[in-house]
């Protein structure tokens, strides 16, 4: 006899599937969201019964994750470089999980019928990056003619674009930590760049 998933419970898979569903379909309603994550609107009204219900529960995964992959990188401890590495390699092991996270931050994804794009919102994890980022600066690693802040989204944006393209299969998943990593940190760091004429 197969098991019902039970009320606010999820496995990985489905996580996964339906928080990339609510990223790329921030609108979707239940229906619509059962189908992308390819189960029935029954599966899926037993864990969550509403769209709201489903958005929350999936909050609650992701914010974890994020909390999770910043304890993991252990942000103040140096070298600068492998903290980042660190913070990079564990946002990636869920990628979906901060595909959904970033959607979150861009537009209200508890109200379906608001499709306004709020812009960047702060959070605990946008705070850690400017911390880190300013620390870095304040050891001389990172450059100071741009602010922490900056910093920080600019990271952020970047590993949001690798997330996504892996995602849609335009690169390859594999590496990717290394490519955030190296692309960012050579326009960051302080060591003089060599311009190739």
């Amino acid at each position: 006899m197969e098991s019902l998933p039970m009320h606010g419970v999820i496995d990985d898979k489905l996580g996964n599937a339906l928080a990339l569903a609510v990223a790329r379909h921030p609108r979707a309603n239940l229906q619509q969201l059962a189908a992308l994550a390819g189960i029935s609107k029954a599966t899926l009204y037993r864990i969550a019964p509403t769209r709201e219900a489903v958005v929350a529960l999936l909050a609650t995964r992701a914010s974890s994750h994020m909390r999770g992959a910043l304890e993991k990188a252990r942000l103040d401890e140096a070298p600068f470089a492998a903290a980042l590495q660190r913070l990079t390699e564990g946002v990636m092991q869920g990628k979906e999980w901060y595909l959904f996270w970033s959607a979150s931050l861009w537009s209200d994804l508890h109200d379906a019928k608001n499709d306004e794009v709020t812009g960047y919102t702060p959070s605990f994890y946008s705070a850690a990056l400017e911390a880190y980022f300013l620390n870095g600066q304040k050891a001389g690693v990172f450059r100071v003619d741009m602010s922490a802040k900056w910093l920080a989204k600019a990271y952020d944006f970047l590993l949001y674009a690798a997330a996504e393209s892996a995602q849609k299969g335009e690169i390859a998943t594999v590496g990717i930590p290394a490519m955030v990593d190296q692309l960012f940190l050579s326009g960051a760091s302080t060591a003089d760049v060599t311009h190739m004429g």
